[in-house]
């Protein structure tokens, strides 16, 4: 439902929960200057506001409203980064009657966004440095992950886009050049100019919700937003090699597929991944780690929205050429068919288990509403969804395999 020109509200009824949840997300166009400033201006959302000053009195206003949780997230979506303000609280059922708790919790999300923390046009600098310091601290300490840091390279070495290169809340250098001034100069831009989807998951009553957010200050804005990235095939696979003091070496395979979201072979993807190396009975997981025991630890991932599958194994730097040779062994057993029936089925059992789980969980159920309206027609319902994974054959996981083409390889060589 449009509020204004890129303002939208969106009502997610469900029973499943005792508590009602408002998630309130701003979304621009990916930017590597930008990116540290809306992580920034997140961690702040979380911390304090004008009525509530200290990181002590915001906690006790949301203890008042009968235990009500607040919490940023941010999050990319191919060329999109997303910063979430979301507010969890009882629903009326579970406390004292028309004790005006919703317009509470609204009037409290209003303060946040509108009455930040903040003294002539810049955040107020005391709890902004803290903030700060800690996100930097924050990925200081994810960087000395050698699996965190040989992602973080193995993407800036396959990604062309300069802001698919910097991870979703920066890095440590990005931040540390961003003041008080840039970080709130940046948040008035997303209420402004940023895509505004307002997310209602529980029991609401529409026209109290619409009363309720016609209070706020939202005005229409113009925003052309790319959600979906293809980058440009390369016939050079690009390779790094990097020595860090570790027991451990990472390797770090980078592989590019023409598959989109909502695609033909969009399901065909989904299982093929799966098999390859997603779950525990993967030929990654069962060949390579279990049977020929050349890595610690195997996985694949993808992400659909940006075309990228990565695979990551933590081996011994000896075994390097090995594990190559072992990886692209199974990639070309499944282009050309060589697995049984069984594995077919039994992935299929696995990702059906797994999406049931994930609707149990709310945000599950904004992604697939915030997914619905931004890919409109290609959007399926979660029983469409798995009858047409169920559709899948093996014919159909060898033409999406014989698309996966390796682009980049990182190998983080672990040093005494």
């Amino acid at each position: 439902m449009k509020i204004a020109d890129g303002v939208y509200v969106h009502f997610i009824p469900t029973q499943k929960y005792k508590t009602n949840r408002i998630v309130f997300r701003m979304t621009a166009s990916l930017n590597k200057q930008t990116i540290a400033k809306r992580a920034l201006a997140s961690q702040m959302l979380a911390t304090a506001n004008q009525p509530y000053p200290t990181v002590q009195a915001f906690k006790e206003r949301l203890a008042s409203l009968y235990g009500t949780q607040l919490s940023t997230r941010v999050s990319t979506k191919g060329l999109t980064h997303s910063v979430d303000i979301e507010l969890t609280y009882l629903k009326e059922d579970f406390i004292p009657s028309d004790n005006g708790l919703f317009w509470e919790v609204l009037g409290f999300l209003k303060d946040c966004l509108y009455k930040p923390l903040s003294r002539v046009a810049q955040y107020q600098n005391k709890v902004f440095d803290i903030e700060k310091q800690n996100l930097m601290t924050y990925l200081d300490v994810d960087n000395e992950n050698n699996y965190y840091y040989s992602e973080v390279k193995g993407r800036e070495l396959y990604f062309v886009n300069e802001g698919l290169k910097v991870p979703k809340y920066g890095q440590s250098e990005l931040v540390d050049v961003e003041t008080s001034y840039t970080a709130f100069q940046e948040f008035q831009n997303m209420l402004t100019k940023d895509r505004i989807d307002i997310f209602m998951v529980g029991d609401f009553d529409e026209y109290q919700v619409l009363q309720g957010l016609h209070r706020f200050p939202l005005e229409g804005r113009q925003v052309d937003l790319q959600f979906s990235y293809s980058q440009p095939f390369s016939n050079v696979v690009k390779e790094k090699i990097e020595p860090r003091q570790s027991s451990q070496s990472i390797l770090q395979l980078g592989y590019q597929f023409t598959c989109q979201y909502g695609d033909k072979d969009y399901f065909a993807l989904i299982v093929f991944n799966a098999m390859f190396g997603e779950f525990a009975h993967s030929v990654l997981f069962t060949e390579i780690r279990e049977k020929e025991g050349l890595a610690y630890s195997i996985s694949s991932q993808l992400n659909v929205f940006t075309g990228l599958l990565e695979v990551y194994a933590g081996i011994e730097k000896d075994n390097r050429n090995q594990a190559i040779r072992g990886i692209n062994r199974e990639l070309n057993n499944i282009k050309l068919g060589r697995f049984s029936s069984s594995l077919l089925n039994q992935t299929k059992k696995i990702i059906r288990m797994n999406t049931l789980l994930s609707e149990d969980h709310a945000l599950t159920l904004v992604e697939q509403c915030f997914n619905k309206v931004i890919f409109e027609d290609k959007s399926l319902s979660s029983e469409q969804w798995l009858d047409n994974m169920e559709k899948v054959t093996k014919k159909d996981v060898c033409r999406v395999a014989r698309q996966v083409k390796l682009q980049s390889l990182f190998f983080l060589e672990g040093v005494s």
